[in-house]
């Protein structure tokens, strides 16, 4: 029996409209081949999840090529354009059995609102309405019906914080598999909802963990076949930014469009609890210095989330520290290429003044410092422990380490989420060792410092912030709870032919 090939790889960074910087090829880890194949198996990627899923079947996953980046501005167009044009040409030539694509679904480009539709349309142009075209999106992902129109399944992480990246990515592969042995006629019921999740958003806590197992509980019974529901990013200024809800069902079949009526209404219904709130700085670093020896603090900046699209360089939660919390010993991370150039200049054991971040977020001033020069680098590699993303291979860039007291500044070139405690130990800090650690985070932060102390997401100013209301919006609107806008919902179906 001819064994399946499956086309895979793709481009993955989410997008913020409103950071002026412009993601560039050197931003992006690229592997492509056998090697980014070798790299993904076994690990908790979606990518992953679509190779130990295809393996286990036995399918060939060939990847043209993989880009995969932190989240920041918009992608330069000819990034994506290098992307398409691999994936396309590799299409053409590959007499391939089914297309399954691990993208993020939440980029942006100066030019397109929607480059994952784009590439499905490529794509399609390329292989027919015939061969299978389905992905795995993040959570977070802006969906559109456009983006629909050449995607015959689309799946969904069901978490947040994201632990089943593998699993969204097999579920991606199975849906492509059942489509190729004649066992799947995905038809796809797909509801819009006007509206932002701001802060309490996450699916282990109430109102999404009891949405999603009404979810959950229908494809348990067979009611559907797979549900979806996306939570979009909400920094992103394009048109009809809100939540998208999608369920699938097996050819023709009207129980899934009747829940996604059922799911797209609760979503509504709780949209004043989908908005949360955070405590101050000052209360966690009040409460560290109480739990000195005893429990260490791991912050989350929410509004310069590196992994929302932050550019990593606030100094806020820096400032806090040196004026009124010394005595705490503490790791901040900061995005500054001048600082790391100038502590490589000056060399590993030196001491130097130096005046690091503020320049990407408005909100909080550059700072300067005197401190001893720890460690620096070119570059370093880790293996993210996880469960988020575990076993994915990352680059930091060229770093940093600087002590001035008790504090520990962590200085990349460019930004970094710090989702992970091995980002620190590359650059030869010790997490466990200290009393405050910041990360660039919201959420995925928890799941991979759990081990090391008590993590909470801070309410701090910055780009990230979910004060939507302060930003320049002036496509995505009208949204809930910016603006009081009805709604009922409208189901749209598509069907694979």
């Amino acid at each position: 029996m001819k064994k399946m090939r499956i086309l895979s790889g793709g481009i993955q960074q989410e997008s913020h409209s409103f950071n002026p910087t412009v993601a560039q090829r050197s931003d992006f880890q690229v592997t492509e081949g056998a090697s980014a194949v070798e790299q993904a198996r076994g690990s908790n990627s979606t990518l992953g999840g679509v190779v130990d899923a295809a393996e286990r079947a036995g399918a060939d996953v060939i990847v043209p090529t993989m880009f995969r980046a932190q989240s920041g501005g918009p992608v330069d167009d000819a990034v994506y354009e290098e992307v398409r044009d691999r994936m396309t040409e590799a299409a053409r030539g590959g007499n391939f059995d089914a297309i399954v694509l691990p993208l993020h679904g939440g980029m942006l480009t100066p030019t397109l609102s929607d480059p994952e539709g784009d590439l499905f349309r490529e794509l399609r142009k390329v292989v027919g309405p015939e061969v299978p075209i389905t992905s795995a999106f993040d959570l977070h992902a802006h969906v559109t019906h456009d983006t629909l129109v050449h995607c015959d399944f689309l799946a969904a992480y069901l978490t947040n914080p994201h632990d089943d990246q593998g699993e969204t990515g097999r579920r991606a592969f199975e849906a492509a598999r059942r489509m190729i042995e004649g066992n799947f006629d995905p038809v796809c019921a797909a509801v819009h909802v006007p509206m932002l999740t701001l802060g309490n958003d996450r699916t282990d806590e109430d109102p999404l963990q009891r949405i999603h197992r009404c979810a959950s509980e229908a494809v348990s019974r067979g009611d559907v076949e797979d549900v979806s529901i996306f939570n979009a990013q909400q920094f992103l200024d394009v048109a009809n930014l809100g939540q998208m809800v999608l369920v699938y069902g097996n050819g023709e079949n009207a129980r899934a469009a009747t829940l996604a009526k059922e799911l797209a209404n609760m979503l509504w219904e709780a949209r004043d609890q989908l908005i949360g709130t955070y405590p101050s700085v000052e209360s966690c670093l009040d409460a560290a210095r109480q739990a000195i020896g005893k429990t260490r603090y791991v912050l989350g900046d929410q509004g310069d989330r590196v992994a929302a699209g932050g550019p990593g360089d606030s100094t806020f939660i820096l400032d806090k520290l040196i004026t009124s919390y010394p005595d705490l010993r503490s790791l901040v991370p900061i995005a500054d290429p001048n600082a790391v150039q100038a502590c490589m200049a000056s060399g590993q054991g030196s001491t130097l003044t130096l005046t690091v971040g503020g320049h990407g977020c408005a909100v909080s001033p550059p700072i300067t410092l005197t401190g001893e020069v720890l460690s620096v680098g070119q570059d370093a590699s880790l293996v993210v422990a996880g469960p988020h993303d575990a076993g994915t291979l990352t680059n930091i860039g060229p770093y940093a380490l600087l002590k001035a007291g008790n504090i520990h500044v962590a200085l990349t070139e460019r930004p970094n989420a710090y989702l992970d405690p091995e980002y620190f130990r590359a650059m030869g800090a010790e997490p466990t060792e200290m009393d405050i650690v910041v990360t660039r985070s919201g959420y995925h932060f928890t799941l991979n410092f759990a081990d090391v102390g008590r993590c909470v997401t801070v309410d701090t100013p910055g780009m990230t912030s979910y004060r939507v209301e302060e930003l320049p919006f002036s496509v995505a609107r009208p949204f809930y709870p910016v603006d009081r806008i009805d709604f009922s919902p409208e189901v749209r179906l598509r069907r694979r032919r």
